[in-house]
C-alpha cells in the first residue's frame, strides 16, 4: 500500500465521475464513478482515519493490510453487516487490496456463531503458557489483544471518570475479580475476570512496569503474559494448527459477547438491551442498536 500519498489523495486519484462502467474494462470495480459511491468511500475514510488517530497511527500511512483488518474487526463490533461490507469494499477499492469478509459481531451474536469455550480451550493447549493464559483471559473478559498489556488491579487504576459505568455491568457473573484496562483512545474501563484466572494472572506479576511498543503504540505492562500483535499471531497459529483455520483473536471478543448476551437474556433482558449493555462492557459507547439489522 502507498507510503507516499495520503488516503484522501489516493481516493481522489481513482475518482472518475461521469465515466460509464462499460468503458472501464479491467478497471471496473477499482474506481469511483458515482457521487453515491464517492460519499460512501469518504465516510469509510473518515472512520478509518478516526480509528488510526485513536490508536496513535500516522494519518498519512503507510496503510498496512493488518491495520485495516484490525479496524474492520473493531468496526464489526458496533455495526450491521451491510454497513460493514460497504466500509470494507470502500477501503479495498481505494487501497487496491481485496479484504476478506469480516462478520458483524451483532449478526454473530444473533446467529450464535461466536467461538465456543471448548474451541478456546483446545487452542490454548497449543500455545506457550503465557499466551494460553492470555487466550483464556481475553475470552473471559472480552479484551482486545492490546488491552491484555494494560491490565491493572482495581486498587491501582480508576476507570475513566468522564464515562458513566452502569450498575448492571457484569450482571449474572459470579465470583469474579474486578480489574481495569486501558483501551482505544486512552479509555480506562472496568473488566470482570473469573477469580481462578485472576489468581493465575497474579503469578505472572512483574516486579516493575515493563515498557512495550506494539504496532507503534507504547504500553506499560505489569504482567508477563502475551498481548498485542505477538499474542494475536500466537492465537492464529495455534488455531490453524488445531482446526486448519482461524477467526483471529477478535473471535475471542465475539465469543465473550455471545455468551454475555445469552446470560443477560436468561435474566430477562430483551436482545437489544442485552447487546447495548455488552457493548459498554466491551468498551463502546456508540449507539450500537442504530446499526442492528434483521
Amino acid at each position: 500500500m502507498s507510503r507516499e500519498r495520503t488516503f484522501s489523495r489516493i481516493r481522489e486519484s481513482i475518482t472518475l465521475h461521469g465515466v460509464a462502467k462499460s468503458e472501464l474494462g479491467e478497471h471496473r470495480g477499482t474506481v469511483i464513478t458515482s457521487v453515491g459511491t464517492g460519499r460512501i468511500t469518504a465516510q469509510a475514510e473518515k472512520r478509518f482515519m478516526a480509528w488510526r488517530m485513536d490508536n496513535g497511527l500516522c494519518l498519512d500511512g503507510p496503510y498496512l493490510k493488518d491495520e485495516v483488518m484490525e479496524f474492520l474487526h473493531e468496526y464489526a463490533e458496533t455495526h450491521g453487516q451491510s454497513d460493514l461490507d460497504a466500509t470494507r469494499l470502500s477501503l479495498g477499492r481505494v487501497l487496491g487490496v481485496r479484504f476478506e469478509h469480516v462478520p458483524s459481531l451483532i449478526e454473530t451474536i444473533r446467529r450464535g456463531r461466536g467461538i465456543a469455550w471448548e474451541k478456546v480451550r483446545r487452542i490454548a493447549r497449543h500455545q506457550r503458557h503465557w499466551n494460553a493464559l492470555s487466550t483464556l483471559i481475553a475470552f473471559n473478559a472480552g479484551l482486545r489483544a492490546a488491552e491484555l498489556l494494560e491490565l491493572r488491579r482495581d486498587d491501582e487504576l480508576e476507570p475513566s471518570p468522564h464515562r458513566t459505568w452502569p450498575e448492571t455491568m457484569f450482571l449474572g457473573r459470579d465470583d469474579y475479580v474486578r480489574m481495569v484496562t486501558t483501551g482505544k483512545g486512552g479509555l480506562r474501563r472496568p473488566v470482570a475476570l473469573a477469580r481462578p484466572l485472576a489468581e493465575a494472572l497474579e503469578t505472572y506479576r512483574l516486579p516493575e512496569v515493563v515498557k512495550i511498543t506494539d504496532r507503534g503504540v507504547h504500553h506499560e505492562s505489569l504482567y508477563g503474559i502475551g498481548g498485542g500483535q505477538a499474542f494475536s499471531q500466537s492465537f492464529s497459529e495455534a488455531s490453524w494448527n488445531v482446526f486448519g483455520s482461524s477467526d483471529g483473536a477478535h473471535g475471542l471478543r465475539h465469543g465473550f459477547a455471545q455468551e454475555r448476551v445469552a446470560t443477560l437474556m436468561s435474566l430477562g433482558f430483551d436482545f437489544m438491551a442485552a447487546v447495548q449493555l455488552v457493548s459498554i462492557e466491551l468498551g463502546h459507547f456508540r449507539p450500537v442498536l442504530v446499526y442492528y439489522q434483521i
